[in-house]
């Protein structure tokens, strides 16, 4: 049986319409799934930033009255960080909904 974070991994990719790439060494270079446009690395962790949480529940009520999808970006400020540095939080809810269920999944 897999781990949880490992489950993760294999759900999420599957969404994607991909398979999760095996760690082997130097063939995965720390990609958890590719598919033609992207390089997903999951992390299944305890302790987001609760800042990043209150961030993005805010948003996401702002947005939803709003029939919107809520976003935050996020920047560390100081010398020699650009703002294409710059992080963008979303939902994976609202991640699918942009960009499609590729397959259908029983953890929704």
């Amino acid at each position: 049986m897999d781990k949880a974070w490992k489950a993760f991994e294999r759900r999420t990719a599957r969404r994607m319409g991909v398979e999760r790439i095996p760690v082997t060494g130097i063939d995965r270079a720390g990609a958890d799934f590719e598919n033609a446009l992207f390089c997903v690395q999951c992390k299944l962790r305890r302790g987001m930033p609760s800042y990043l949480r209150k961030w993005l529940d805010g948003i996401c009520g702002v947005a939803k009255a709003k029939d919107r999808i809520g976003i935050v970006v996020w920047r560390e400020p100081g010398r020699g960080k650009s703002d294409g540095d710059a992080v963008v939080l979303v939902k994976w809810s609202d991640w699918v909904q942009l960009h499609g269920d590729v397959v259908e999944s029983e953890d929704r």
